[in-house]
């Protein structure tokens, strides 16, 4: 493995990205994919002693890559976790041949270092103390699935906030008196607009013309409700919001960030009432549910890299930032694995797609709730946040022309912008003295 000197840096999100596309890594998606079908078939057989082997592949899998990323700084694991790369001038047969070999030796760090935890549960589920506690194991791990819906919200309000505070600092937190008016009618209208069109394309615009009952009247009403808890989270922190709204800075932060969220928590909203009306797992579901573990995935690396390498505590990295996701998405399939075998074993077969999808609507308006609840007990108190980003900042850029005075090289200005992330225009907050005339609804 190179020695690169930024290895301990924080992964940024386009690293995390970089790393889930990169040839050298993607062998690991595959296997993700083949081991959760396997051990999800093994799980619904009508052996006890093959579903407790599916327990054991979940725990144990996941705990191979949380090791394989703990030790990613050991040139032997580094080597047997990447795919090497074929030399171009290798003929084709052989090419194919190497493909295979390198592919399957990519995967040797995660399943060997998962052998020892999946053996030793294996065997204690097949012996006969533990077979009588594998359906607790099971419960236990489907039950999971709750933690994963509360750290999905917070993953992604910290990783919005993050994403929206490095460009917030940059608008001069001077105290002038924002109008609420402006980001209140702005909010509503966005959030209104947006839940009305993902209704029309994702449940009516999906039916059949014939049995569209309420037809356009459906998205209508669900962007009603929509902007109806809108409203009610601003009603709820009115007080608080006219503290975010005494400095420029925070009034364009709080906008920015509170549209992001209430988006997400909108289409969490309308997932849940899929979930719940419609039992069926079509295509698009399912890849609306991949595509949102993804960006979960993404969300929670990069936001626990960014609050750990504040406080020192350097486990998450660049060289590692794609093994703690696949360790974490391996142990979220897993939990939904064991409530669909579950239902359907408790229930004698009565309860397999409608519980494992009642139970996913479940898990949309957790992670709702957990968003809604961030946002609500945030609100007031973000001057803190921007403060503080400011503080790190300057720190950042003191330590930057502390190591370029060493060099021969010139010294060239140092800016306050936080780069490594897409660039996003934040629309300054309209106040009192600027000449428009608004009604302040509040």
């Amino acid at each position: 493995m190179e020695d690169t000197g930024d290895a301990l840096t924080a992964p940024t999100i386009s690293d995390v990205i970089r790393n889930l596309v990169s040839p050298s890594t993607l062998p690991h998606v595959i296997l993700l994919g083949i081991a959760g079908s396997v051990l999800y078939l093994l799980s619904a057989s009508d052996s006890d002693s093959l579903f407790a082997i599916g327990i054991a592949g979940y725990v144990g899998l996941s705990i191979g890559y949380a090791l394989t990323a703990w030790m990613q700084e050991m040139d032997l694991i580094y080597r047997f976790s990447h795919f090497q790369a074929i030399p171009k001038e290798t003929p084709f047969t052989e090419k194919l041949m190497l493909l295979f070999i390198r592919v399957i030796t990519s995967w040797i760090s995660p399943i060997l270092l998962g052998m020892i935890p999946f053996i030793l549960i294996a065997a204690f589920l097949n012996s006969e103390s533990g077979s009588e506690q594998v359906e607790y194991w099971a419960m236990a791990l489907g039950g999971l699935f709750v933690v994963w819906s509360l750290a999905q919200g917070r993953a992604l309000a910290t990783s919005m906030r993050i994403f929206v505070e490095g460009r917030a600092v940059r608008i001069a937190s001077i105290h002038r008196t924002s109008r609420r008016f402006t980001s209140t009618t702005a909010h509503m209208a966005i959030i209104g607009t947006f839940a009305g069109l993902a209704y029309w394309l994702l449940v009516t615009g999906a039916k059949d013309t014939e049995e569209m009952g309420l037809g356009i009247l459906e998205p209508v009403l669900f962007a009603i409700a929509a902007m109806a808890i809108q409203g009610i989270l601003f009603w709820y922190t009115t007080e608080r919001r006219v503290i975010d709204s005494e400095r420029k800075d925070t009034a364009a932060f709080g906008f920015a960030w509170g549209l992001f969220m209430q988006l997400f928590v909108t289409w969490h909203l309308l997932s849940a009432f899929r979930r719940f009306t419609d039992d069926g797992w079509g295509v698009l579901l399912i890849v609306e549910e991949f595509i949102l573990m993804i960006m979960t995935v993404v969300a929670a690396i990069w936001s626990l890299a960014k609050g750990t390498h504040n406080r020192g505590f350097k486990l998450f990295t660049k060289q590692n930032a794609i093994f703690w996701g696949l360790s974490f998405g391996m142990a979220y399939s897993g939990s939904i694995a064991m409530i669909a075998v579950l239902g359907s074993k408790l229930t004698g077969g009565a309860a397999d797609a409608i519980g494992m999808s009642a139970t996913i609507g479940i898990g949309h308006l957790i992670t709702a709730g957990t968003m809604m609840w961030i946002h609500a007990w945030r609100i007031g108190q973000l001057s803190r946040w921007l403060d503080s980003a400011r503080n790190e900042s300057d720190d950042e850029n003191d330590e930057s022309l502390e190591s370029e005075g060493e060099s021969d090289e010139p010294v060239e200005e140092v800016s306050e912008v936080v780069a490594d992330e897409p660039d996003l225009d934040i629309p300054p907050p309209v106040t009192e003295d600027e000449e428009i005339e608004l009604v302040d609804l509040d």
